[in-house]
């Protein structure tokens, strides 16, 4: 792939595995990755490079891939996890809590989402925030973003129905339509996309989802909305609107290839045929479904139906951790329990659903998901040999269904380098740690919490 010898770059990562995502999977052992600036200038067989560099990083030992896309997660919650896990009234015990979310809190419980994303070489995340009985805390995250120097499509939510939310979370469509142009001018930037969401079909009106659905499509970007969540969303849609979350959509005219539809677990019969119709882009997060045991989407039959599926780990609320590798694995493994068939689906595309699939459904897939000419060089890389991935002949298969513990050496966004040696180069982690673990204790106590969380020491 090398046509231009001896050219100069900024960056040559030399040696080890490069596993490129590209359309014909091209895996170079041993390869290297060339940038010039923040982009990739070339990739290819490490015998074939005759570039000269400013800096060289011999990465001998490593698996270099593309940095992982999340397509959907929360990045606040860190502050709430496990909490409220094996609690019946968990949603409104977080109700609760996050009525203490100042934009401070946002910031750093979103600054320690980010670093721990970052550790397991996530460098592009989908963000919903939907609770704003503290107004301006979506800036706390979009500055948390901004400082990381990672990736983000950050989606403002909203609801405005209370019979669904208590009235302090409910909000007036006119007003968040407003706040959308304020943090669409303050953040938008070639990091963060800002956009709207209606937090659900039903939580939010037909009004306020037509809103969300048409101030994004007014500036051509995606929208997103959780969308048939789990049977008891099903269940609710049945008895209040008489239809199924997807049908519901379809008749509120919103159902369409610029709809990002988080989880679609709880579907009718038709409805999976439904959204491949309309070419809805879906992001599968099968560790919230299983927490709540939820049904499992049929995420291959979406595909071959024309849905592009993503993987995403939802928030720390619903899935207490941020490992992509352990949502790979078991989004695998989710549908052979659903079909009964103990070899559907594959490593690699759980791999591509969390990358290059990943990129596309959140629209930035000609930007970012793969290692190749002219993208963004978001480069993750770890050390080959670890107990849990070795002996790696099945290297890939290794990475997805044994690597739930595989934490990241070196990450470059853009080709700066964010993590090196398994250490931030922006942020005191130690301080990160410190200052979400204050903000929680006082967001505890406020909430009259103390009793029903109890602390170790």
């Amino acid at each position: 792939m090398n046509t231009k010898a001896c050219d100069a770059v900024d960056l040559l990562i030399e040696g080890g595995v490069v596993i490129t995502m590209d359309s014909k999977w091209h895996v170079y052992n041993p390869g290297y990755v060339a940038i010039k600036g923040s982009k990739i200038i070339d990739v290819g067989a490490k015998t074939s490079c005759s570039y000269s560099a400013k800096e060289r990083l011999d990465a001998s030992s490593m698996v270099i891939m593309p940095g992982i896309v999340n397509a959907h997660s929360h990045l606040d919650q860190s502050v709430y996890r496990n909490c409220f896990e094996e609690e019946e009234d968990s949603r409104n015990l977080l109700l609760q809590m996050a009525r203490t979310l100042t934009p401070d809190r946002a910031y750093r419980a979103a600054t320690l989402t980010l670093l721990e994303q970052l550790h397991y070489g996530i460098t592009t995340t989908q963000e919903n925030h939907w609770t704003h009985v503290h107004k301006h805390s979506t800036d706390g995250i979009c500055k948390a973003i901004q400082q990381s120097g990672m990736r983000s499509i950050v989606s403002r939510g909203m609801n405005d129905r209370p019979e669904y939310t208590p009235a302090d979370f409910t909000e007036d469509i006119a007003d968040v339509l407003d706040d959308l142009d304020r943090l669409e001018a303050e953040y938008d930037s070639e990091r963060i996309m800002i956009t709207g969401e209606p937090s659900t079909i039903l939580r939010s009106s037909p009004e306020a989802v037509r809103a969300m659905h048409d101030w994004a499509l007014e500036r051509d970007k995606i929208w997103c909305i959780h969308l048939a969540q789990n049977a008891t969303e099903l269940h609710e849609a049945l008895n209040t609107v008489h239809m199924g979350s997807v049908q519901y959509a379809k008749k509120l005219g919103v159902l369409g290839p610029e709809m990002l539809a988080i989880h679609c677990s709880g579907l009718l019969d038709g409805e999976v045929e439904l959204l491949g119709k309309h070419k809805v882009r879906v992001v599968h997060c099968p560790i919230k479904i299983m927490r709540e045991g939820g049904q499992v989407p049929p995420i291959w039959e979406l595909e071959k139906l024309g849905v592009q599926v993503a993987l995403g780990t939802d928030g720390s609320a619903t899935n207490n951790g941020q490992n992509p590798w352990e949502v790979m694995k078991l989004a695998v493994y989710m549908q052979r329990v659903r079909f009964g068939r103990g070899c559907i689906g594959s490593a690699p595309q759980a791999l591509e659903m969390a990358t290059i699939k990943a990129a596309r459904v959140l629209g930035i897939g000609d930007r970012v998901g793969s290692l190749e000419p002219g993208k963004e060089a978001d480069v993750v890389m770890f050390k080959r040999e670890q107990l849990h991935l070795m002996p790696d002949t099945k290297l890939i298969n290794n990475m997805v269904y044994s690597g739930l513990n595989t934490l990241i050496d070196t990450v470059l966004v853009g080709g700066k380098v964010l993590l090196q040696s398994g250490h931030s180069t922006l942020f005191d982690e130690e301080q990160v740690m410190h200052e979400a673990q204050e903000a929680q204790a006082q967001m505890i106590r406020e909430a009259g919490l103390q009793a029903r969380i109890v602390s170790i020491g």
